[in-house]
């Protein structure tokens, strides 16, 4: 089953809720899924698109992390779903600040695959 995010308009700043130690803790996580699941990540304009191996355990650890940033990084969409045999997470800022999505992007700078586009004007 697919998970699927949503982009509030509440006019409030782009910013994580969590604290410096549960941060941490959460980039941690991504490190550890990463070493695992061997992400490869691609940008354009507002959205991120990561995909990941089929390791054992990479789709269970991608859903529940989504699922926690939806929580502290609710500015943008976290959606997780299948392509195939591997795992994907799509994160979508809205449309109108695509900027939104470089923090998260800036997170898989290390997989991303080509430039990235610049948004359409």
């Amino acid at each position: 089953m697919d998970t699927v995010g949503h982009v509030p308009r509440t006019g409030l700043p782009v910013a994580c809720t969590l604290g410096p130690d549960d941060g941490s803790a959460r980039l941690r996580r991504w490190q550890a899924l990463a070493e695992k699941g061997g992400p490869s990540a691609r940008r354009s304009g507002h959205r991120l698109e990561v995909s990941y191996q089929a390791e054992p355990g990479v789709r269970d650890e991608l859903e529940a992390l989504a699922a926690a940033e939806r929580e502290c990084c609710s500015f943008v969409a976290w959606e997780v779903s299948q392509d195939g045999d591997l795992p994907v997470l799509r994160v979508t800022a809205d449309p109108s600040d695509p900027d939104a999505v470089a923090p998260i992007a800036a997170l898989f700078q290390n997989w991303m695959i080509g430039t990235p586009v610049a948004p359409a004007s």
